[in-house]
């Protein structure tokens, strides 16, 4: 392989490894604080547009992903982190790894990351068929702290309107749009 094929895996690599390096290589921009993401998969799951920084959440069950990225003072080692999920009504929530409470709008995730030189954390849910419009929240707490909280604005779209998510703005107050 040579130097440029190799430096093309790498990327590829650091593509894959998380949503914030990600968000990074598709922006040019070095991580950075506290930020939600957003993103479009095709029909085999491969991302087609983003991962974005925006909190605006088109509403395409499977196709939509959307999540938070956290930069910490830990550095090179492990953490454990609660990540609370609110959602505006009812929904359903598949998978494993959390607890929805009794009326389905919550969800607690209790989890262990490693943390790297970065100090990056980050985490993805992927929209589903039952989700409400409304505004989504996420609190976030590493080593049973406070650290973060990121607010949504899940939208209904047509599932075939052209969409940039650079530009979707929240059509809702609470956002302060």
């Amino acid at each position: 392989m040579d130097g440029i094929a190799i430096a093309r895996s790498l990327a590829v690599a650091a593509l894959l490894a998380s949503p914030a390096a990600a968000l990074a290589q598709t922006q040019n921009v070095k991580p950075r604080g506290n930020y939600p993401f957003v993103e479009i998969r095709d029909t085999q799951h491969r991302v087609v547009q983003g991962p974005v920084e925006n909190n605006v959440v088109p509403l395409w069950p499977v196709r939509t992903c959307f999540g938070w990225v956290v930069t910490l003072p830990e550095r090179n080692r492990t953490v454990d982190y609660v990540e609370i999920q609110r959602q505006p009504a009812p929904t359903r929530f598949t998978g494993g790894g959390f607890v929805a409470n009794e009326t389905s709008d919550t969800t607690t995730r209790k989890a262990r990351a490693a943390i790297g030189k970065d100090g990056l954390l980050s985490h993805a849910w992927c929209v589903n068929d039952a989700d409400p419009e409304g505004e989504v929240r996420f609190e976030i707490h590493v080593e049973g702290r406070f650290v973060a909280e990121f607010r949504f604005c899940a939208v209904k779209l047509p599932a075939d309107a052209p969409v940039r998510l650079g530009e979707l703005t929240c059509p809702q107050k609470f956002l302060g749009s």
